[in-house]
């Protein structure tokens, strides 16, 4: 019976193969166009290392050190790293030997200090349009926003205030931290959204915009444990953890996706639409997310004994370690190669 079908099919197949060449005076149609191949990409990440007292500021490309920005004599970090041109902007800190001072980078050299040392102060987040760069970070207990040298107050220092991301979307500079405990979003200095009322304690880690619409990362406090939230607006849409301590560092979209990374309990993890997506680490914490042609790529570090280990991840598997020594992953961007 099985021969019977071959032979069947096969005499079906000459039909086909007939019927097809007698149309074979007609003009082929055209191939469709092949769509273009993936671009290489180069994966940048901002962070530190310690291999005595103090951290050493440092920027890694593809899990080799490209810049230690800081020798290591001082306390210093490497908070955000932002990429155009082919140059490498890095926002973050270095102690003076009295108050740390906030600090922006290009490729391997001291840009410019955004504050005179006076107060304790870091950057902590960088986003570069032409030839502005916006800074989010802090000053003592002020909010602030730098646009190149020049500051933004977003506080007014009667609390503690801190601004932890900033994003350029059009001609729209958002930036999202907290004001005493009130978790908040900013536009161009104003206030936009109070995310939370006041009354547990709240901080938003991570703003980015699509469109008109702005999402937010962070937490609130239910009173005993940290709850890491997503908000679209002002609104809360998704919620992750409760009977832990979990915090969403980093938010990315993807169309209608909407990615977070953070932490719950010990685990490092990653959610998608408010849903687990992928255990990074059992011991360690997600600082930074990126979505680029489906695939997900994570900077954070790793806790084994008594060592945190820089990590970047991809798709939920180990992609690099960026040092055998203490260390930390805290920002990671994709730059397409020419």
């Amino acid at each position: 019976m099985k021969k019977a079908f071959l032979m069947v099919a096969a005499a079906a197949a000459m039909l086909v193969t007939g019927f097809t060449a007698c149309k074979s005076n007609s003009p082929e149609p055209p191939e469709p166009p092949k769509p273009p191949l993936p671009k290489e990409i180069d994966i940048y990440v901002a962070g530190y290392t310690n291999s005595g007292a103090d951290d050493a500021a440092k920027v890694w490309k593809n899990g080799k050190e490209l810049y230690e920005l800081t020798d290591g004599s001082k306390d210093a970090g490497a908070i955000s790293v932002f990429v155009v041109g082919g140059d490498v902007y890095t926002a973050g800190y270095e102690n003076n030997g009295t108050t740390t001072v906030a600090k922006v980078w290009k490729n391997d050299k001291e840009l410019y200090k955004l504050t005179d040392g006076s107060k304790n102060a870091r950057a902590r987040s960088i986003y570069v349009v032409g030839e502005d760069i916006y800074v989010a970070g802090y000053e003592d207990k002020v909010a602030k926003l730098w646009k190149n040298k020049t500051a933004t107050n977003l506080t007014n220092g009667s609390k503690q205030g801190y601004v932890n991301s900033v994003f350029v979307a059009e001609d729209k500079v958002y930036t999202a931290g907290y004001d005493g405990k009130v978790a908040k979003v900013w536009e161009k200095g104003s206030e936009l959204f109070a995310l939370t009322d006041g009354s547990n304690r709240a901080e938003a880690y991570s703003v980015f915009a699509v469109g008109e619409d702005v999402y937010t990362a962070g937490y609130e406090s239910n009173g005993t444990n940290t709850v890491a939230k997503v908000w679209k607006n002002k609104n809360e849409i998704f919620k992750m953890g409760g009977n832990k301590n979990t915090r969403a560092r980093s938010v990315y979209v993807v169309g209608e996706d909407i990615y977070a990374v953070g932490r719950e309990g010990n685990p490092a993890k990653v959610w998608k639409n408010g849903e687990e997506l992928y255990e990074l680490a059992n011991n360690g914490e997600a600082y930074s997310i990126v979505v680029y042609n489906g695939d997900v790529y994570v900077a954070g570090g790793e806790r084994k004994g008594s060592i945190l280990i820089a990590k970047v991840w991809k798709n939920g598997k180990e992609l690099y370690s960026l040092s055998d020594n203490n260390s930390n992953a805290l920002s990671i961007f994709i730059a397409e190669r020419e």
